[in-house]
């Protein structure tokens, strides 16, 4: 009898699948429309956005249109040879299973479509197949498997650009954390879930607006609900089912799985109250939503709610509501399905545990070979130290007369030292040149173009002398004298650059002059950063100042104090680099961090400060006391001589003054420049 019935279920489903005129079957003209846009589209991109719409419109559908977009999407991605939109299929293959209570089949589509998201290293996809296949533990109540695998999809979707499937999953952990009676944490994901659905739906189309309000609206809201219901927080409860009831007064007669969710969740809010008509209520409703439905199984929790009000007092309805209950549990939880359910899982646990003692053979085959290339390094590096030591003999003869050489070579390094000092004073120059070569193009720009236009004016003005209009060759005049004054004032700004230049590449004479600290730190700053533009034309930094205007103008020797400066700006700008490519390499980042290099000055008590702040990866702390020393420098070979920072901390020190630092790994740093306001 059972055989019979069984072929006679799928005589029926071939009839109801393949009885129809059209090739799509059960499909809407809605859907058939966009299947064709799918088929037509060469674009990669624009196909997997269609599809992902197919996804969205399918979520609220019964199971056998599910199975039948799931099959035509399926024919679809072999013809045209892609393996994202077959994977998508087999997740819907999966989900029209799981919501007929086939979670066995559901199961074995589920995990065909999470191996071939890992092997498209698609991480948004990988975030929605998982997500798809928490359904059956979610259904099945088994909630802390349910968390891991939601959690494993939020995780994968967040590092994708796909705004749905990055809400999936926080949906669901509100619910599942309702199922394990954990409020606090389904409070959290539901609050984020309600914000973020707000925001997708804003961007959305009239359309699928509707189809997601009435499923995934309803959805989200219930379940922020029923986590206030359960810390006991009535008011807050109330307004937000109220908020769902209003969705779901919307299509009122519309028999669908999440009003069924929103239903049976308001009879178990008002049943926690005491308010049992209600709750009656609430609970017949979330059986009408589903009754005479391909996911009739959803009555079960329902009708077990009412069997047991109703035991005491009306056998009849404690009957009819068991016989609902009853037949709902079975579908969820017979035997034969857990049993088939836990065989699939062990053997995914075996695939795995093959996959990790793979892993481990592969590990301990690389370990060898390591051992072996170390072993053979040492070996050679014995046989260099045998020959080195035959070696040492002739190497003795030849101390004695190294020795007087070395005497010789210290005397010229002293001589080379100082040298090598004036030329790191002359390299800060070369940093300068592109800088000041920028920077004075502006104002002679601006001297030839106001030239041109004066002589094209005195020509015009000589026009209108010699035909006695004067009130116009006055006019004409006014605009060659503001000419000149133009041309004046961009001769004295390149003027001033140039002698800037000058002062800042011949050798200190030591004397203190009045100079504006301000002025001079804005000049290098634009200086370098130019420099550095026109060296390389991909470097980008964003540069803030903040100038103390009551500063006004201090002592200082204005060559050494730029040196300081620039040094120190150079090295920010440096440092904001360095980050921005290593994110880069990490692909960590990269695309929202900003390298920003700021300048603040400060007028205290008796002192000056100059705070020079950058955004880099900071001073490993064990590096801190050697930065000051000579010669030590954390940059490549060839990048830095290591005595920028030794000059710099001794020239503020003849100021009387102080070059400290403060930095956090990995974040940012800052140089405080400190000098006496005398």
């Amino acid at each position: 009898m059972k055989n019979s019935t069984c072929i006679l279920i799928l005589v029926l489903l071939w009839g109801i699948t393949f009885g129809q005129k059209s090739d799509i079957g059960l499909l809407t003209q809605k859907d058939r429309d966009l299947f064709k846009q799918i088929e037509n589209e060469s674009n990669p991109t624009i196909m997997h956005e269609l599809v992902t719409k197919l996804v969205l419109l399918s979520d609220d559908k019964a199971p056998i249109p599910q199975l039948e977009e799931a099959k035509y999407l399926f024919d679809l991605s072999l013809k045209k040879k892609d393996s994202y939109s077959e994977c998508v299929s087999l997740s819907m293959y999966g989900q029209g299973c799981r919501i007929t209570g086939n979670f066995t089949k559901a199961l074995h589509y589920h995990q065909k479509a999470i191996e071939l998201s890992k092997q498209l290293n698609d991480k948004s996809l990988m975030g929605f197949v998982l997500n798809q296949s928490a359904h059956i533990y979610k259904d099945r109540e088994e909630n802390s498997k349910a968390i891991s695998i939601y959690k494993q999809s939020s995780y994968y979707a967040n590092l994708g650009t796909n705004s749905y499937f990055k809400f999936y999953p926080l949906m669901n952990l509100g619910f599942v954390y309702l199922n394990a009676n954990k409020p606090d944490s389904a409070l959290y994901f539901a609050t984020k879930s309600v914000n973020m659905l707000e925001e997708i739906l804003i961007n959305t189309d009239p359309e699928n607006r509707m189809i997601m309000e009435r499923s995934l609206g309803v959805y989200s809201l219930s379940n922020l609900a029923s986590a206030y219901s359960r810390m006991n927080d009535k008011p807050n409860a109330d307004k937000y089912y109220t908020s769902a009831a209003s969705i779901v007064d919307k299509y009122k007669g519309v028999k669908t799985r999440y009003f069924q969710f929103y239903y049976f969740s308001l009879a178990q809010h008002y049943m926690r109250f005491n308010l049992i008509d209600s709750s009656l209520y609430a609970a017949k409703m979330a059986i009408e939503c589903v009754i005479n439905t391909p996911v009739e199984y959803l009555s079960s929790k329902p009708a077990k709610m009412l069997s047991d009000y109703y035991e005491r007092i009306n056998a009849d309805s404690t009957v009819k509501y068991l016989k609902i209950y009853l037949k709902g549990n079975e579908v969820m939880n017979s035997t034969r399905v857990t049993q088939q359910l836990q065989i699939m899982t062990v053997e995914e646990d075996q695939r795995n545990e093959e996959i990790k003692r793979a892993e481990k053979a592969f590990k301990d085959k690389i370990f060898f070979y390591l051992l072996l290339g170390v072993l053979m390094l040492v070996l050679l590096i014995a046989l260099y130290m045998y020959r080195a030591s035959r070696e040492r003999i002739k190497i003795n003869h030849e101390l004695q007369r190294q020795k007087n050489e070395v005497e010789t070579t210290l005397a010229e390094l002293k001589s080379t030292q100082s040298q090598l000092i004036q030329a790191e004073k002359m390299a800060s120059l070369g940093e300068l040149t592109a800088g000041i070569a920028h920077e004075i193009q502006n104002p002679l720009n601006f001297v030839n173009n106001f030239s041109e236009v004066s002589v094209e004016l005195v020509g015009e003005l000589n026009e209108e002398l010699a035909a006695g209009n004067w009130q116009l060759a006055a006019e004409i005049a006014d605009d060659v004298k503001q000419n000149l004054e133009k041309i004046l004032h961009h001769g004295k700004r390149a003027d001033a650059i140039v002698k800037g230049m000058l002062q800042h590449s011949r050798t200190s004479s030591g004397q203190k002059e009045p100079t504006d600290i301000n002025a001079l730190a804005d000049e290098y700053l634009r200086l370098a950063y130019h420099g550095l533009r026109a060296k390389d034309n991909s470097f980008n930094a964003t540069m803030k100042t903040d100038f103390d205007e009551t500063i006004g103008t201090i002592n200082i020797i204005p060559q050494d104090i730029g040196r300081v400066i620039l040094n120190l700006i150079t090295n920010a700008f440096y440092a904001v680099t360095e980050k921005k490519e290593q994110l880069s390499r990490d692909l960590k980042d990269w695309n929202i961090y900003q390298p920003t290099v700021s300048i603040t000055t400060k007028r205290t008590k008796n002192k000056v400060e100059v705070f020079i702040k950058d955004n880099g990866n900071g001073i490993p702390n064990k590096l801190l006391e050697k930065i000051f020393q000579p010669f030590f420098t954390t940059k490549p070979t060839g990048q830095g001589t290591g005595l920028g920072l030794s000059m710099s901390y001794d020239i503020v020190k003849a100021h009387g003054g102080n070059l400290t630092v403060v930095t956090t790994e990995g974040e940012q740093t800052q140089f405080t420049i400190c000098l006496p306001d005398v």
